[in-house]
């Protein structure tokens, strides 16, 4: 009798135990961040609301702008960050690290061994933070810009933490209702501000630098969160790099590391995938320094969703700034809904987006349409093949299909969804897409 009641404990605490696993796999992603840059207009905010964001990160520029402007910036900031609370977010704001100040340009740094510019560069952190006050939490940003103009090595990582202390405390003491995360991005620059990320060097060292800075216990604490770039998951600039050097990268963190964290108290544990929503071009694509035409990357940002949830992280940033909403409205849909539900695919959310643009008519049409971008969208085309995820099933074969489909699309008059333009702009976003694909496929065909 001994036997079966052990037998039918281990069942129940076996049952139990996958429950829990089921639940929490099922479970959406408390924190769905949008680092927007700059306060937006309200239709973007109905519309990041209504995608399932709850969180949103402003940046202070200040330090690059002339001081006469300072007060009239933070003047907008503030109120960008009461419009937004209104709205329904919490908000965030970016401090950089040891930038100079203007007239110098963005990406200039001083010695951050310098007492008497990092004094100032403090005094002008605590001034913002004080106007600013009225945010719900403070992200001190690691490097791009920032970093040592001179190689520091681990030292420069031990100074970055050092300043970062002293900027939470800056923050505990002028806006003493904010929490605080450090955000480790590109903050292998304190090691070295040359080191390259054509290179892998580069993300080897922000791997190593990152597990440094996650175990130090007297750092990142329960008052201390940590936002984790996630390159080694997804961006197509580390990926280039490995497959050069023939290597796989080292996703970072996982799991293990997200609960050892979680053990020691800490609140925040945040993904911090800048570059995926607005397809940011690293150079390889002809986009570079310019915004491009609309496009889709669904099944990328279904993938590195699911990659943080699988690493048990409680929150995840994209970035689209206002223009961004428009631009890559479809982005900035799919991010927010797989965040939400871990059951939902790139599939549905192109279905789903696509309804809201056409009428019933034509959706089959547009989903076709949005489907054959993505499979050629620049990001994809910068990403090494192992890489890559597999392409969606589509009717259409090339650019001229697509042109040909897209007329047959009628804009849907009642969208049943917030979006932050008309579905005949949108429409028309597509079209200039897929001409500019077609132009491109031309040049190609006749160069060949």
């Amino acid at each position: 009798m001994k036997n079966i009641a052990l037998f039918v404990l281990l069942i129940c605490i076996s049952g139990v135990w996958n429950a829990c696993a089921q639940q929490k796999q099922q479970a959406g992603i408390p924190t769905v961040g949008l680092y927007a840059f700059h306060p937006a207009g309200e239709q973007h905010y109905r519309f990041w609301k209504a995608c399932g964001y709850n969180t949103l990160q402003f940046i202070d520029i200040a330090v690059s702008l002339p001081r006469a402007e300072h007060a009239a910036f933070y003047e907008r900031i503030a109120k960008g960050i009461a419009d937004a609370q209104r709205a329904g977010f919490k908000v965030g704001v970016i401090i950089q690290s040891n930038i100079s100040p203007h007239p110098l340009q963005w990406w200039d740094t001083f010695n951050p061994n310098s007492k008497d510019s990092m004094a100032m560069r403090l005094d002008d952190i605590a001034t913002g933070v004080k106007l600013l006050s009225k945010a719900d939490f403070f992200s001190f940003f690691g490097g791009d810009p920032g970093g040592a103009p001179v190689p520091l090595g681990r030292s420069g990582i031990e100074k970055w933490m050092e300043m970062s202390g002293k900027v939470q405390a800056i923050v505990r003491k002028e806006a003493p209702q904010a929490f605080y995360n450090a955000n480790i991005w590109a903050v292998t620059h304190w090691d070295d501000k040359t080191i390259n990320p054509f290179y892998v060097d580069f993300w080897d060292k922000e791997v190593a630098y990152g597990k440094m800075i996650a175990t130090n216990e007297r750092f990142i604490t329960k008052d201390c969160g940590i936002e984790f770039p996630l390159h080694n998951y997804y961006r197509s600039l580390a990926f280039k790099a490995y497959a050069d050097a023939k290597r796989d990268p080292e996703p970072y963190p996982v799991a293990a590391d997200v609960e050892k964290l979680k053990a020691r108290g800490v609140k925040h544990l945040w993904g911090w995938a800048h570059f995926l929503i607005d397809e940011v071009d690293d150079g390889y694509t002809g986009y570079s320094g310019q915004k491009h035409p609309t496009q889709a990357e669904t099944r990328y940002l279904h993938r590195i969703v699911s990659d943080a949830r699988n690493a048990g992280l409680n929150g995840i940033f994209s970035f689209t700034d206002g223009p961004g909403s428009e631009i890559e409205a479809m982005n900035v849909y799919a991010f927010g809904m797989f965040c939400q539900d871990p059951s939902r695919t790139p599939e549905q959310s192109v279905s789903e987006f696509a309804g809201f643009i056409a009428d019933s008519t034509s959706k089959h049409s547009l989903e076709q349409v949005i489907r054959f971008i993505e499979n050629r969208s620049t990001w994809e085309a910068s990403i090494p093949e192992k890489y890559q995820v597999k392409k969606f099933d589509c009717d259409l074969k090339d650019a001229s299909q697509a042109l040909q489909a897209l007329l047959t699309v009628r804009a849907n008059p009642q969208p049943g969804f917030p979006l932050p333009e008309a579905p005949d702009k949108y429409i028309e976003r597509l079209r200039s897409r897929l001409e500019d694909i077609k132009i491109k496929d031309d040049a190609s065909i006749s160069k060949n």
